[in-house]
């Protein structure tokens, strides 16, 4: 009992559930006051607060999207020309081993590493975004590139992408290196509740025959943990909610853009 009066007493004091605290004393206090109308108001917004970060709603709805990609066995992926490693799962950092720094997307790196030791490809090529500090850009493909390659962690060719703005420009360089090798066929790695998107615009953009390779599950659908209601709301729900919006506008942007054709949206 403890425990958990402190765990609550602790997420009181993180961000989210300190405004929420705020938002429902304010609430009461104008309820006190028979202000009916702000007072309902506020009350609907710790509601919602309360419903996206202490319930297992969120989970759920990001597990639509993942769901489908439930059950892909990579050892039974054919082999493909090359792997494609797409961005989001590091940042280059001055402190940590190899300068890199690895974030809740890192999944995507383990399983691109475990494909080609699986020998599915010998080339693995990373995607990634880049970012200026001090007047030199840094480039997350190049920074995982020259950790794999000075730690011999594969022995694949490994290209860099160099710095892309999105998911469709990391397909328009892969389309690129497709011709000039005379690419067919490659295994795409990114999260599972990216990958329709993804995939989508890689066929779009892409003459490959692009074999989805998911990872990075998010929810019950592959890690195991019982998401169950809480007292207090915190951050977790909230960044799953975000994912699922990221996804969703994603998709109808690319989709009004032209990124993703008509033949793909229908598949």
């Amino acid at each position: 009992m403890l425990n958990y009066a402190l765990r609550v007493a602790l997420t009181l004091l993180e961000p989210i559930g300190f405004i929420w605290a705020c938002i429902l004393g304010v609430a009461i206090f104008l309820l006190r006051r028979r202000q009916w109308r702000p007072a309902a108001v506020l009350a609907a917004l710790a509601a919602l607060m309360w419903v996206f970060g202490a319930t297992p709603l969120p989970g759920r709805i990001l597990a639509a999207l993942e769901r489908p990609w439930v059950g892909v066995k990579r050892t039974e992926l054919p082999t493909a020309d090359a792997v494609v490693l797409l961005g989001g799962f590091l940042a280059p950092s001055r402190e940590e081993v190899g300068q890199v720094h690895f974030n809740g997307s890192a999944d995507r790196a383990v399983t691109a590493l475990e494909l080609i030791r699986l020998g599915k490809a010998k080339v693995l090529a990373v995607g990634g975004g880049s970012s200026r500090y001090n007047g030199e850009v840094y480039c997350e493909a190049d920074s995982f590139k020259q950790l794999v390659d000075e730690r011999k962690l594969s022995a694949a060719e490994v290209i860099s992408l160099g710095g892309c703005k999105n998911t469709r420009h990391e397909a328009e360089k892969i389309g690129i290196l497709a011709r000039e090798h005379g690419w067919k066929r490659i295994l795409l790695v990114t999260s599972a509740s990216h990958m329709k998107r993804a995939a989508a615009v890689f066929r779009s953009t892409t003459a490959l025959e692009v074999i989805p390779a998911p990872c990075a599950f998010l929810t019950q659908v592959s890690v195991y943990g019982y998401e169950e209601f809480a007292l207090v709301p915190d951050v977790g729900g909230f960044a799953k909610i975000s994912n699922v919006l990221h996804e969703r506008i994603g998709w109808w942007v690319y989709r009004w853009r032209g990124w993703i054709s008509a033949e793909e949206a229908a598949r």
